[in-house]
């Protein structure tokens, strides 16, 4: 299912390199899933795209593209979070839980052999062929769906296109994120939820917490999946999710912004 690439820029001045200039250009804007997208179809005939950040509870969305500037994608996309498709999807599984630390991820599905009705039907109708590439960068991981229609699937040269720039299109798509952020005024975390060791000695120094409520709590704030942290700790997802309810519950919280803001006081009295 999965296949790990090497990163490789597109050769220079062809059309696929001035696409992604423009759609690099175009990071941080409204107007940045259709130049990505664009670039996309240059690069491999893709139809749709839809780019997500990948987070402790859901993925949350910062692009969408539609090849006739129509609002499908953003549809597909709305339908997928809000129904938590995503939890059973192979390739979102996939890339929140095994994916490598320094090398981007490839996966191409035939949605036509999927299984899952609801999640094709629902989410897919119509779409032949889906090639996702995930990836990190800083701490953070982003993920993109490329989508393509009825007619015939990515050909051998499409796929190792997008694989051999996997790599760069994580980059831009970082870079995205990074300006949206900005523009929100968002703290720079940089250092203060970047080791797990340090979250979880914070935690068990001044936090209310119970031992496993910690654990759960400290790899939300360091970004792992339900499905990650399930993993890590070597128990079943609902049980995280029944130790990530107690803890917000004796913490008075709601959300992981919350959980967030809260250690972020808890972390600077620790320092002190």
């Amino acid at each position: 299912m999965a296949t790990h690439r090497s990163s490789q820029m597109l050769p220079p001045g062809s059309a696929s390199a001035r696409t992604l200039a423009a759609a690099l250009e175009a990071t941080g804007t409204a107007q940045f899933g259709a130049s990505l997208l664009n670039h996309l179809q240059e690069a491999c005939g893709a139809d749709y795209c839809a780019v997500f950040r990948l987070g402790a509870e859901a993925p949350s969305e910062l692009a969408t593209g539609s090849h006739d500037g129509s609002a499908t994608a953003q549809d597909r996309v709305s339908t997928y979070l809000a129904r938590q498709t995503w939890e059973k999807d192979p390739a979102m599984v996939y890339a929140q839980t095994r994916l490598p630390a320094h090398q981007p991820l490839l996966m191409r599905m035939d949605l036509r052999r999927f299984e899952d009705e609801d999640l094709r039907e629902a989410v897919w109708p119509r779409i032949r062929d889906r090639l996702v590439i995930a990836g990190r960068s800083g701490r953070s991981v982003y993920s993109m769906s490329i989508l393509r229609e009825g007619r015939g699937g990515f050909s051998p040269d499409e796929v190792k296109r997008v694989g051999d720039s996997a790599a760069l299109l994580i980059s831009v798509l970082a870079k995205h994120a990074e300006l949206q952020r900005d523009r929100g005024q968002s703290p720079d975390l940089s250092g203060v939820i970047s080791s797990l060791p340090d979250i979880e000695a914070c935690l068990a120094a001044l936090s209310p917490l119970t031992k496993r409520e910690a654990e759960v709590c400290a790899r939300i704030l360091y970004g792992l999946s339900t499905a990650g942290i399930a993993l890590d700790l070597d128990v079943g997802t609902e049980t995280v999710k029944t130790f990530r309810k107690l803890a917000y519950r004796r913490l008075g919280i709601g959300s992981e912004r919350e959980l967030l803001g809260w250690y972020l006081g808890l972390q600077q009295k620790w320092r002190g």
